[in-house]
């Protein structure tokens, strides 16, 4: 009386192996939905190349689109890389990159960076994409 039958142990090794089954297969299936299937989304990106300096003096920002769509700049700072305060700001600029172009954007009246030893000088999409380049004035 107390040991389990063959016929009972037959069944629950059954019922074990099916439950296993049915798991594995709602883990594997729910690993197959959660694959993309659409294409990937794409992207706005910009970069920095460049700052020109010209006796302690920013005269101009060279910035390349990285990304995969056209880039609006909405705003080009240079900022004081120990006090974080902004030195010089450009707004409103509303220059368009293509992908993979290049633009120049040149101060009309330089930025005078000699009192400090060293700058940020970051440029802002209008969707908020940011770029920053670090200048060590000598």
């Amino acid at each position: 009386m107390r040991a389990v039958s063959p016929v009972v142990a037959t069944a629950l090794l059954i019922i074990i192996a099916v439950a296993t089954a049915v798991v594995l297969y709602l883990w594997v299936s729910g690993m197959v939905s959660s694959t993309p299937t659409s294409q990937t989304k794409l992207q706005e990106a910009i970069r920095i190349e460049a700052v020109d300096v010209t006796n302690k003096q920013i005269t101009a920002v060279y910035i390349r689109n990285v990304g995969d769509v056209p880039a609006t700049i909405d705003a080009i700072y240079v900022i004081d890389a120990t006090t974080g305060q902004v030195i010089n700001s450009a707004n409103n600029i509303g220059a368009t990159i293509n992908p993979g172009n290049l633009y120049l954007y040149t101060y009309d009246v330089p930025v005078d960076v000699s009192q400090y030893t060293s700058v940020i000088v970051k440029a802002v999409t209008s969707n908020g994409i940011e770029a920053t380049y670090l200048v060590v004035v000598r």
